[in-house]
């Protein structure tokens, strides 16, 4: 089971290179650097893609209504801790937590919709 343990690391690493690449890459663009945010944003994909191999072999991804489900857990979760940051950060009086918590909380209140539609289709398949 030492691969199991390798592969679940593994997966971590390359889940966490994904988010510091496609901030290396904003930041880049957003210094004028065109042609080094995109390759910074394409070592993000192929991290991604990385990530979600091992999630496949670690047995992470089910079928489709089942990871729609989950994911619709999280994002519901996610939307109530990005709120509650939010309230933390204002009342620290930290306004850019603040807004970055404020705006990713409507993004996970998106995200939940959306996978509210596509699992109502699923069941109108059955």
């Amino acid at each position: 089971m030492q691969i199991i343990e390798i592969m679940e690391k593994t997966f971590i690493a390359e889940s966490g290179d994904i988010a510091l690449y496609l901030a290396m890459s904003q930041k880049a663009a957003n210094e004028g650097h065109s042609d080094i945010a995109l390759y910074l944003y394409n070592v993000a994909m192929d991290e991604a893609r990385h990530a979600a191999e091992f999630a496949i072999l670690l047995g992470k991804v089910k079928d489709t209504r089942s990871n729609v489900s989950m994911m619709l857990e999280d994002e519901i979760r996610s939307e109530k801790e990005r709120s509650q940051a939010a309230n933390i950060a204002l009342s620290e009086g930290n306004k850019e937590a603040f807004q970055y918590f404020e705006k990713s909380m409507h993004d996970e209140i998106r995200h939940k919709a959306g996978l509210k539609v596509i699992l109502l289709k699923l069941h109108e398949k059955d």
